[in-house]
This record gives structure tokens, C-alpha cells and sequence, in this order.
């Protein structure tokens, strides 16, 4: 009989406990609910923050990219406007040039007019001196001139050419005063005419020796008539011997004893 009862009192108990269970269950379920519902809602909004912060990435790194043209940009345009300033510095400095440069044209052809009739007197001039001078390297003094007085009638060589080869000819005649030459050639144009050695010493003396170095000639200009070679006396053949040999550097250079003339008035 008393087995009996525990059995009852136990199905008494078990009933109450379900009861509070189910009570607990139907409280705790609204809010496993909105728990799920605010995780999910968290994920989403997680989600979406991580495709803004995504787009804000993109979006500063295309301003990066923008700043940095910008930049450069810049920079260019800082350079173009320096480069500007360079070239109008350079086109203003090729205007003064141009002005420089047609004045200087505009004095060439006032000098191109002048050069022409001092060109004339200057080759007329050469002609008169070398025809008065002593009479050494005739043959290539006179083609010289020649070649000179042919070269002004040419109308296809410039005035400049013209003046460079004048000038050249004075340089030689000039050099010619200053040095010492020794050459063989024959006393007239004919071709049985003697050969001898012609000894020019400056323009302060012209003679000539026989090639056996027997005799010596000085020329006079004060002679009479076409023939003004005089001859020496025996005592000079060997000092002009010497200095013929001076003069082609065959002995080193020394004192030379030859006859000069005095001074003449010029006519």
C-alpha cells in the first residue's frame, strides 16, 4: 500500500516541473529570436560597412591617383611658363640681333662701294713699286701682278677674295725686305742668255756672282741706260760667296760684307 503512493507522488512532481519548463521555453524563445535576428542584422550591417569602407578605399585612392596628376600637372605648367620666358628672352635677344645684323649689312654695302676703286689703287700702286723696285724675282713678281690685275676683272669672285689676295701680295713684297735669298737664274729672257747666282739681301742690296764665283755684279740704279750691273772689284767675291751660302742655310748665319749703296731721293 505505501509502495503505491510514492508512484503517485512522483507523477505529481514531474508535471509541474514540465510546466515551468514550457513557461521558460515560451519566455527565453522571443529573445533567442531577436538575439539571431540582431546577429544577423549586425553581419549585415558588418557586411555592408566592409562594401562602404571598400568604395571609400577606391574613392581615396582615386583622389591619390588625382592629387598626383595634379601635381605633376603643375609642375609642367610651372616648367612650360619658365620655358615661355626662356624663349621670349631668346626671341627678343634674335630681334636685337636682326636690327645688329642689318645694320652691319647696311655699312658692307657702303664698304663694298668703297672697297672696289681702293682695290684699283692698291693693285695700281703694287704695280708701280714692284716695276721700280730692284728688279730680283722679276718673272714671279710680274705674273703676281698679272694674276692680280686678271683676278679684278673676274665677276664670279667676291670683293673679299679680291682684297685677301691683294693683301697676301703686299705681305710677300713686304717680307721681302726682311730676308735674305739666294737663287740661280739667267740675267735676261733669253735662252742663251748666262746663268748665274742672284744674292738679295733685304732690299738694301740686289747682286749676282758667275756660277765658278770669278766675278760679282751689284745692281746700280743710277746707271745709265738698261744694262746697270756693275761689277765689283775681286776682294768681294769671297765674302758674297759666303753670303750665298748663308742664304741657302748650307753655313750658320754670320756677319756678311757686301757693298751698299747710299740713300737716294726718291722721285
Amino acid at each position: 500500500m505505501t509502495k503505491g503512493r510514492i508512484g503517485e507522488g512522483v507523477a505529481i512532481m514531474v508535471a509541474p516541473l514540465m510546466i515551468f519548463a514550457t513557461l521558460a521555453f515560451a519566455t527565453i524563445a522571443p529573445a533567442l529570436a531577436q538575439l539571431d535576428q540582431a546577429r544577423s542584422t549586425e553581419l549585415q550591417n558588418a557586411q555592408e560597412g566592409a562594401q562602404v569602407q571598400g568604395q571609400i578605399d577606391q574613392v581615396a585612392d582615386e583622389t591619390d591617383k588625382l592629387l598626383a596628376e595634379y601635381k605633376v600637372t603643375i609642375d609642367q605648367l610651372e616648367n612650360l611658363r619658365k620655358y615661355n620666358a626662356q624663349l621670349r628672352e631668346l626671341i627678343q635677344a634674335q630681334e636685337r640681333e636682326k636690327v645688329s645684323l642689318r645694320q652691319q649689312i647696311d655699312r658692307i654695302t657702303g664698304v663694298e662701294r668703297d672697297i672696289v676703286p681702293l682695290m684699283d689703287d692698291m693693285l695700281g700702286a703694287l704695280k708701280e713699286f714692284v716695276a721700280a723696285d730692284l728688279p730680283f724675282l722679276a718673272r714671279e713678281r710680274n705674273t703676281r701682278v698679272r694674276n692680280l690685275e686678271a683676278l679684278m676683272g673676274q665677276a664670279d669672285s667676291t670683293n673679299s677674295e679680291k682684297y685677301r689676295r691683294l693683301l697676301e701680295a703686299y705681305q710677300i713684297e713686304n717680307d721681302y725686305g726682311r730676308t735674305i735669298e739666294a737663287y740661280n737664274g739667267k740675267l735676261s729672257e733669253d735662252e742663251e742668255a748666262q746663268e748665274v747666282t742672284f744674292l738679295k739681301i733685304g732690299r738694301v742690296a740686289f747682286l749676282y756672282q758667275t756660277l765658278d764665283g770669278s766675278r760679282s755684279f751689284m745692281w746700280n740704279s743710277t746707271v745709265e741706260g738698261d744694262d746697270k750691273w756693275e761689277q765689283l772689284p775681286g776682294s768681294y767675291d769671297g765674302p758674297i760667296s759666303i753670303a750665298i751660302r748663308m742664304a741657302r742655310e748650307q753655313i750658320p748665319p754670320d756677319l756678311i760684307f757686301v757693298p751698299v749703296r747710299g740713300p737716294e731721293s726718291a722721285s
